[in-house]
């Protein structure tokens, strides 16, 4: 292949790897009139670099500590432009994107609502629907949110020494305070046969040393409520009616990690689509 012929292939595959990290799959590349052969021949010469089976690297590609995860991702077929995507972040992988704890995945996990299996032995799929609200988009990567992954480490049993740390490096983010953290943290009653995530979540903070700010501990409080108005408010109610408060919400956050019967979709190898 020609210094030209270089040049151009790798314009094109620029093209596609723009929208997504810098990296581009073997498909991707080929539907942009860039052979396997072509892939091959710059990879040798160290203009792309093979991540994984089927996903190169681009010149502009980040290679910070995710190249190997977003890599993994596009394998499964996902795309950051995708409407619904295919796989979804979870668990520990879940935990590095959003930087909590130090535990070091060795496995990427992915949820998926259909059931799936792969031939790589570094990636793990979980059949589960997750709600729209338990998902989140992290630099083009859909993630389970910061609180449905601890109650995810939680449930996974991580020890409680790893899980303080996440639990800490959590409610010390920029702006820690939301309703949703606040639900993991909270105590709720555990469903049968599951573990209650809230509990192991409040000793994994308490085991953090670490003090959550006052919005925080309100919010607390007021997630175990079903009435959600601010604390003021709820003391003037207080003192109109004494006839006491509602019941606990009994919403218990514990992954629904369903095995269900349904087609299994293989993946056999590191790329699809």
């Amino acid at each position: 292949m020609s210094a030209v012929q270089s040049l151009d292939a790798l314009e094109s595959l620029e093209l596609v790897g723009s929208g997504q990290w810098g990296l581009v799959t073997t498909s991707q590349a080929d539907q942009a009139g860039v052979s396997k052969m072509q892939l091959s021949r710059l990879a040798e010469r160290g203009t792309l670099q093979r991540v994984r089976h089927g996903i190169y690297a681009l010149p502009s590609a980040d290679t910070g500590p995710l190249l190997g995860l977003r890599a993994a991702w596009l394998a499964t077929g996902s795309r950051p432009s995708g409407q619904q995507p295919l796989a979804v972040v979870s668990g520990e992988s879940a935990a590095a994107v959003h930087g909590l704890g130090d535990l070091l995945p060795s496995k990427y996990e992915f949820s998926t609502a259909v059931r799936r299996q792969t031939t790589q032995a570094d990636t793990r799929y979980r059949k589960r629907d997750l709600p729209d609200e338990d998902v989140t988009w992290v630099n083009g990567l859909p993630v389970t949110t910061v609180a449905r992954t601890l109650r995810d480490l939680a449930a996974g049993g991580t020890d409680l020494d790893h899980l303080a740390v996440a639990v800490r490096d959590a409610v010390s983010m920029s702006d820690p305070v939301s309703v949703g953290l606040a639900r993991a943290l909270a105590p709720t009653p555990a469903r049968s046969g599951s573990a209650n995530t809230s509990a192991v979540l409040g000793a994994a903070l308490k085991a953090s040393g670490y003090q959550p700010p006052p919005e925080l501990l309100e919010l607390l409080l007021l997630s175990t409520l079903p009435d959600t108005k601010p604390l003021a408010m709820q003391r003037d109610d207080e003192a109109s009616d004494a006839a006491g408060r509602p019941n606990k919400d009994a919403e218990d956050g514990a992954p629904d990690d369903s095995t269900g019967s349904g087609p299994i979709q293989e993946v056999p190898g590191d790329e699809a689509g």
